[in-house]
C-alpha cells in the first residue's frame, strides 16, 4: 500500500488535522521529521525509511522549516529526483523561507512589495538609512512566526541591533516600515486559488501582527484584487499551499509582504484543512494514475 509522509519540523495541530483528515479519506498517512528518516542507496536504487520500514510513497507534503529546514530540503529534493511527487518541494520551499530571496521573487515578477535592502556589513547602516528613511524593519533571512523581527527608529538603535543580525558572515535583510492601520491582511491559497482571509490585528501598542506573537484575527472579504494578487504569487513561488501576507496602501489595493510556503492551515478558519486534502487526494490519485 502506497503512504502520504507529511514530513514536518514538529507535530503541531495543522499537521495532526491534515493527517486524521487524509486518514479519514483511507489514505494511509505517515507524519515524520527529517531526522527521522534514513535512506539507503545502492545499485539496487534508492529507498526511505521511517522506522526500519522501506516507504511506499504516493505523495509527499513538504512542512519542514527552522531546526528541521536544511536536512528537510534535502530530503524534498531527494523524493523529487525519485520521482515522488513532493506538494510545495525543495525549492519552493528554499525561496519562500529566504526573505531574501522571497523579495528578488517579488520584485523580478514586479509584484508591488515593501522597498527592502539586504547588506552584509555594518558599514552600509547609513547608507541604507539614508535610502529607506525611518523606521526601518529589521527580520532574520529565515526565520517565522515574527520572531526577531523589530522595529527601529532611529540610527542609534540600528547601530546596536545589526551586529546581531551580522553576526557569524551572516546578513540584514531590512525593509521600510510603511504605515498600517494596526493590521494586515493573511490570504490562505490552496491549489493556487484563494480560499479564505483575514485581518491579523497587534496587540494594543505593538508592532507584530502575527496571530503566534499574540495579535488577533478578524474575518477579511475577498476582494478582486486580492485574489488576483494571492493567486499571482502562489503562482510565481509554484507554491499551491500558500500564505500571501497583504498590507493595505490604498481603497482595495496593496503591497505584498511576503509569500510564507508552509502556512497554518488551521486556526482561524479549519475548512483549509479539506482543501488541502483534496488536493493531496488529487495527487495522490495522479500518482497511482502513473
Amino acid at each position: 500500500m502506497q503512504s502520504i509522509l507529511i514530513l514536518c519540523r514538529e507535530e503541531t495541530p495543522d499537521v495532526t488535522e491534515l493527517a486524521a483528515a487524509l486518514n479519514g479519506r483511507g489514505l494511509d498517512t505517515i507524519c515524520a521529521r527529517p531526522y527521522e528518516i534514513t535512506v539507503d542507496m545502492d545499485m539496487s536504487g534508492t529507498r526511505f525509511k521511517f522506522n526500519d520500514q522501506t516507504l511506499n510513497l504516493a505523495c509527499v507534503l513538504g512542512w519542514v522549516s527552522l531546526s528541521q529546514r536544511e536536512y528537510g530540503l534535502w530530503l524534498l529534493k531527494a523524493f523529487e529526483i525519485c520521482g515522488i511527487p513532493v506538494i510545495n518541494g525543495s525549492d519552493v520551499l528554499g525561496s519562500g523561507q529566504n526573505k531574501f530571496l522571497n523579495s528578488v521573487l517579488l520584485t523580478v515578477h514586479q509584484i508591488p512589495h515593501i522597498p527592502t535592502r539586504f547588506i552584509g556589513s555594518c558599514e552600509q547602516l547609513e547608507e541604507t538609512a539614508e535610502i529607506l528613511e525611518f523606521p526601518l524593519v529589521l527580520k532574520p533571512v529565515i526565520g517565522a512566526k515574527g520572531e526577531q523581527v523589530v522595529r527601529v527608529d532611529d540610527i542609534n538603535s540600528l547601530r546596536n541591533l545589526a551586529p546581531y543580525y551580522l553576526r557569524d558572515h551572516k546578513a540584514l535583510y531590512v525593509q521600510a516600515c510603511l504605515d498600517k492601520p494596526g493590521r494586515d491582511i493573511r490570504v490562505r491559497v490552496v491549489d493556487y486559488r484563494a480560499e479564505f482571509a483575514f485581518f491579523r490585528y497587534a496587540v494594543d501598542g505593538g508592532f507584530l501582527t502575527n496571530l503566534s506573537s499574540g495579535g488577533t484575527w478578524e474575518a477579511c472579504p475577498l476582494t478582486p484584487r486580492m485574489i488576483e494578487l494571492a493567486e499571482l504569487c502562489s503562482r510565481i513561488f509554484q507554491a499551491p499551499v500558500a500564505g500571501v501576507d497583504l498590507l493595505e496602501v490604498d481603497d482595495d489595493d496593496y503591497v505584498v509582504i511576503e509569500v510564507n510556503t508552509t502556512p497554518a492551515i488551521t486556526w482561524p478558519h479549519m475548512e483549509t484543512v479539506r482543501h488541502v486534502a483534496d488536493l493531496i487526494e488529487q495527487r495522490v490519485h495522479l500518482s497511482f494514475g502513473r
